[in-house]
């Protein structure tokens, strides 16, 4: 490969950038589902936490991330560090001061 032909690393960065932005614009999207689903917990006096529901998530996630030949373990990590960050925020919406 000649060297004008090469990715260069900052096309490289440029393009992690727009990923990244689209990976926040879809947190965003969560963010605002989130606020539907603590409006429904509210109102059916629920809890915030369903263990289940989060383990059905990522063991789904797995068999998704695989099908995109990516690593499973990454998705597992990503989506399990997404759902602890949304569950702090239902926390400090659905039980203020506890």
């Amino acid at each position: 490969m000649a060297p004008s032909d090469e990715l260069r690393l900052e096309d490289i960065r440029a393009e992690l950038d727009v990923v990244d932005r689209d990976l926040v614009a879809v947190l965003a999207r969560r963010a605002a589902l989130i606020e539907q689903v603590v409006r429904y917990k509210r109102q059916h006096r629920m809890g915030v936490v369903d263990r289940a529901r989060e383990d059905a998530m990522l063991d789904h996630i797995e068999t998704v991330a695989q099908a995109h030949e990516l690593d499973p373990r990454v998705a597992r990590i990503v989506l399990r560090s997404v759902i602890d960050a949304f569950t702090l925020l239902e926390v400090e919406v659905l039980e203020p001061g506890e």
